[in-house]
């Protein structure tokens, strides 16, 4: 299957200090890829080069056609993301009002998004009076708004507490079996990644390169009995005992 995005020979430097150098990886179509690595080893960086956000200093990127333009990135700064003058449920139509959208369509879209993911909060208030968790599922729902073929997800569970960070990860599997978007998720969380992804991709300290991918077999939906199976843990301790060949403990 033809990759949705494939790096090559990517080189990227930050005060004449190398992050990638020679880095090469492909994304596959219609898959959730995971990305887990050191602190420092340039995982943010790539979603920022991905979205045209950080130029790279050498190397191709090549998006499939249809898909180059229909992209959506929840940031990990997820609070400098949400505009404060704007009502919770105008930040989540701003992407449909970029784009041209007639009023009632908006509507409908961001009531749509609002229903499936049974988070409840006033959608009339500002997101300065959310919680931390409660932005970032704003911001969370804000991204699929447009419903893109192709989403970056940087730590987007990392203000949750655990029981709605189970609850987001359950509806983002929903959101991914119903519409088959292409996902790149940044986590640091063994557990999320393995929960979540088909394919998890070990960086390893800078220059950064791909020191392992680990396929994921579990079936979907992967529920809470899947995070207590026997397979489960085999995979989470096949990507532990990998990150831990990238850092020093």
């Amino acid at each position: 299957m033809r990759p949705v995005i494939s790096v090559r020979h990517l080189r990227k430097l930050y005060n004449h200090h190398e992050v990638f150098r020679n880095f090469s990886l492909d994304i596959a179509m219609g898959k959730i890829t995971a990305v887990i690595g050191p602190n420092g080893s340039g995982k943010s960086t790539l979603l920022n080069i991905l979205s045209g956000i950080t130029s790279a200093d050498g190397g191709q990127i090549e998006f499939t056609e249809k898909n180059r333009f229909q992209t959506s990135y929840i940031f990990q700064n997820y609070r400098e993301s949400l505009l404060p003058w704007k009502t919770n449920f105008d930040n989540v139509a701003l992407p449909l009002e970029v784009q041209g959208n007639a009023e009632q369509k908006i509507s409908h879209q961001v009531r749509e998004l609002q229903a499936f993911f049974e988070f409840t909060f006033d959608w009339n208030d500002y997101p300065y009076h959310l919680s931390g968790g409660q932005q970032q599922i704003l911001a969370f729902i804000r991204a699929l708004v447009t419903y893109p073929q192709v989403l970056f997800i940087d730590e987007p569970f990392s203000a949750l507490d655990y029981e709605n960070n189970l609850r987001l990860r359950e509806h983002l599997q929903k959101y991914f079996l119903m519409f088959r978007p292409t996902i790149l998720l940044i986590t640091h969380n063994i557990e999320e990644a393995v929960h979540l992804a088909q394919k998890i991709v070990i960086f390893s300290q800078k220059p950064t390169r791909v020191l392992k991918v680990i396929t994921n077999p579990l079936p979907y939906p992967r529920n809470l009995q899947t995070l207590k199976s026997e397979e489960f843990h085999q995979i989470k301790d096949r990507v532990l005992s990998q990150f831990l060949k990238t850092v020093s403990l």
